[in-house]
């Protein structure tokens, strides 16, 4: 008969932060440790709150399972004597595993000949293994942050006072944290705080919910979500939308009660986003909006206790809140004296980042930068551009980001606010308001263009001075936010379409720092960088689930460089790298991927790498061009005719980036090449002739490498095939 098993960890009140991912872990590593110790088991869940971290396992086997293991021992060699007897190194091998000398093997290994036994490993009973693994279960748990309060070194995100283990109605007596496992929990900490006693581990949920503990996190959000919806609805509103608030206040309480409250309607004359952040921020209250969509002047906050003295509570809350507001509104007031044009050279006072001057020389950089941008991206949004740059840091002089420290994640949005009641024109108060987004993988992207162009440019920037200024990301350490700003970069020219040569962005936004100082290591900084985007990009096709060989083949392709701006990004052969162009290689990569299906997919890759191949094995420099008054021989001819004939099929399909198209028309020069290298011998002793064939060949390659890299593609029986 199978087992149900229940293991909870009690602990100090816990951050609600490290809750869901202390029981994403508990799960994880459960069912793991459950597997490695060879222990049958059906549905794996966990329950949390703030006081406890629960796991919950059923249908668990009552045994380990048997397994038969071949151990190999000692040598040949020393395992018997001259005459063939089993020597000492034998017979204590053999007792050791329980076996007699004569049921041993000689296997061969890499080592040599050696003997082995079959040994037979007997399941024991579950409730054996049981304390060992869950007490290891638990020590490895990992917080972000843990302490000591014991005299040895055990670590835990907060002190653990009680453990509860119990397999079916049977204690299991886990030693861990300085304690051994019982049957005795406890309840909520003001409305039940005795200890409570847990029958089996099929009734836990229901004995604590007689206790005011709603110790599944899930049926605890769905209740709080009912309640604080319900309460909205009552005042004739909704609640503005904010899973991750329902969440923190999820993994705050045990037993959820929401009530309503209300404020002034005066403070609705402050900005929407500093009442959210009012209630938000340090009171974790829900925010209420008209059905109009504009915010109400009420609010709801949740208890972690039943409805007794509601009244009260709901009176000391609005309290607190009110001193926010009017902390709020002096701040709004007092910023409202000092437009941001007028704290521009205010600026030049505060260090940007260290040995990179000042905010008033950053604001400078993203004048021009912008500029630079907009000229390329969206010409119309310039003049906006330059001034958003211009004033879009003067907010950090406010007092509302400034003093307000709970205020301080709404940069940029107040410069925007302050902006408007300026008078400045609304593309550029949209634009500083924007210029922060994306700030995480999650965030909304600008959606005014000048917004999206000023983004660009303060992250290019924040990148570029990161890297003059030593300050580069190595490992998980990224102190400056550096990837941050880089993956925002990317996400912007990826998912709104806008195409930008990365390479000479980067030449231009590191110009004002090598100017400022010509001893810096120019060459080796631009290669760091370009190795940096490059990982960037990488990442941001990984997370889009695009195969790791077409990416790569996409990356490494070697586009031509036409003139203008690209030719600063063109390598000495006058091309430019593949992942320059962050949106551009994703669309490459995607459509390589998608033509794996097509059975035309293994012959074009299998023709790209003959072709490589052959080059790749070439050592001496090739001519600059190709002669096609010595191709003599038929099948030359017949390559450089198929070569023309997909170079002009395919040059307006570049333009296009019709690449779907592209894939096949390179393909018709499948038969040419064959014959090519059926009819013709490349490395003949004629070395005038054997450079001039090789040339065409490079012709070739060069023609698919505009798109792809196809040496990179794994096929069919290939190492690490996809």
């Amino acid at each position: 008969m199978n087992h149900e098993l229940l293991f909870e960890i009690g602990v100090e009140e816990l951050p609600s932060s490290y809750v869901l991912p202390a029981l994403e872990q508990l799960g994880r590593t459960g069912a793991e440790a459950l597997a490695e110790a060879r222990i049958a088991c059906g549905e794996v869940t966990v329950h949390g709150t703030p006081r406890r971290l629960a796991l919950h396992v059923r249908g668990l086997a009552p045994r380990q399972s048997d397994v038969d293991e071949e151990v190999v021992g000692p040598a040949v060699r020393v395992a018997y004597d001259a005459d063939g007897n089993p020597t000492r190194a034998l017979t204590g091998f053999c007792e050791g595993k329980g076996v007699h000398p004569a049921s041993v093997r000689r296997v061969q290994t890499p080592r040599g000949e050696y003997v082995a036994v079959d040994v037979h490993h007997e399941g024991r009973p579950t409730i054996e293994v049981l304390p060992g693994l869950l007490a290891g279960i638990a020590t490895r748990l990992t917080f972000p942050k843990t302490m000591r309060w014991l005299t040895d070194d055990t670590r835990f995100a907060r002190p653990v006072r009680w453990l509860v283990a119990l397999l079916d109605d049977r204690i299991v007596p886990v030693p861990a944290f300085g304690l051994t496992a019982d049957r005795r929990s406890y309840g909520h900490r003001f409305l039940a705080p005795a200890a409570v006693r847990i029958p089996g581990a099929d009734s836990y949920l229901e004995t604590l919910d007689l206790a005011a503990v709603v110790a599944d996190h899930r049926v605890r959000r769905t209740r709080l979500v009912e309640q604080i919806e319900a309460l909205a609805a009552a005042g004739g509103g909704a609640v503005v939308a904010d899973p991750e608030l329902v969440e923190i206040n999820t993994f705050l309480v045990e037993w959820p009660t929401a009530f309503a409250g209300a404020f002034d309607p005066k403070y609705l004359d402050l900005p929407r986003e500093v009442i959210v952040t009012a209630l938000r921020e340090h009171q974790r209250f829900f925010a209420v909006e008209t059905p109009g969509g504009a915010l109400a002047p009420m609010f709801i906050a949740v208890r972690n206790g039943d409805d007794r003295g509601l009244d009260r509570v709901r009176r000391g809350n609005e309290d607190v809140l009110i001193a926010r507001l009017e902390d709020a509104r002096f701040y709004w007031e007092t910023d409202l004296e000092h437009p941001p044009a007028a704290r521009v050279e205010a600026l030049g006072g505060v260090v940007w980042m260290e040995k990179l001057g000042t905010l008033r020389d950053k604001a400078a950089r993203l004048e021009s930068l912008g500029r630079w941008l907009a000229e390329r991206l969206a010409p119309a949004a310039a003049d906006a551009v330059a001034r958003a740059a211009l004033l879009c840091k003067t907010d950090l002089l406010s007092e509302m980001i400034g003093s307000g420290k709970e205020y301080a994640s709404l940069e940029g949005v107040m410069g925007g606010h302050y902006a408007r009641r300026a008078g400045e024109p609304e593309a550029v108060a949209a634009a500083i308001a924007e210029h922060y987004r994306p700030r995480g993988p999650t965030d909304a992207l600008p959606a005014a263009e000048a917004g999206a162009i000023l983004s660009l440019a303060d992250k290019l920037d924040h990148v570029a001075g990161a890297f003059v200024a030593g300050k580069i990301p190595s490992g998980s350490e990224d102190p400056y936010g550096v990837r941050r700003a880089a993956n925002g970069v990317v996400r912007i020219l990826v998912e709104q379409e806008r195409r930008l040569d990365l390479r000479d962005a980067t030449m231009e936004a590191t110009r004002p720092f090598f100017a400022a100082d010509p001893d810096l290591p120019h060459a080796v900084l631009i290669r760091k960088l370009g190795e940096f985007w490059r990982s960037r990009i990488e990442a941001a096709l990984d997370e889009r689930q695009v195969p790791y060989d077409a990416r790569d083949a996409a990356l490494e392709a070697r586009i031509p460089a036409h003139g203008g701006g690209a030719a600063v990004a063109a390598g000495r052969d006058g091309t430019r790298p593949g992942w320059i162009d962050p949106g551009d290689g994703l669309v490459r990569a995607q459509v390589l991927a998608e033509f794996r299906a097509d059975p035309r997919f293994e012959p074009l890759v299998i023709l790209f790498k003959r072709v490589a191949n052959i080059l790749k094995a070439a050592t001496e420099p090739l001519p600059a061009t190709l002669d096609r008054e010595v191709l003599s021989e038929g099948a030359e001819r017949e390559l450089l005719r198929s070569l023309a004939s997909a170079r002009e099929r395919t040059e307006p399909l570049w333009t296009r980036r019709a690449y779907p198209e592209i894939l096949p028309a390179l393909l018709e020069m499948e038969g040419a090449i064959h014959g090519f290298f059926e009819n013709v011998l490349v490395n003949t002793e004629d070395a005038p002739t054997r450079l001039n064939r090789l040339r065409l060949l490079a012709e070739v390659r060069d023609l698919f490498l505009r798109g792809w890299d196809l040496s990179k593609v794994v096929v069919e029986g290939e190492k690490g095939s996809v």
